[in-house]
């Protein structure tokens, strides 16, 4: 019970954690984790590439080509994301813009 009590404490109070970001931040911050998954995926996917190339087992071969298959669908996905998190904050800015217009 006194964990329970200190823990919610601590989150009203903002002990140990990051100053609260703006929405364009964290998405600005997304975007940027994004990338260097995606780039991260597109090593992986080159070297599996070469891998499955290398090895003339066909059940290693289909294996590995099953995961190259997979991190390029994540990739597409990963896209799809990033479109998403773009076109939203350019409607958020929009309306901001027009909130800020109306009010002054």
């Amino acid at each position: 019970m006194l964990l329970s009590m200190s823990s919610r404490r601590d989150s009203r109070v903002g002990l140990g954690r990051a100053p609260e970001q703006t929405q364009r931040e964290k998405s600005e911050a997304t975007l940027l984790a994004m990338r260097e998954f995606k780039r991260y995926l597109e090593g992986l996917e080159k070297d599996l590439s070469h891998t499955s190339k290398k090895y003339s087992n066909r059940e290693i071969a289909q294996g590995v080509g099953f995961v190259a298959a997979g991190i390029h669908e994540a990739l597409n996905y990963l896209e799809i994301v990033k479109k998403v998190i773009v076109k939203t904050e350019r409607v958020v800015a929009k309306r901001n813009l027009v909130s800020e217009n109306a009010t002054a």
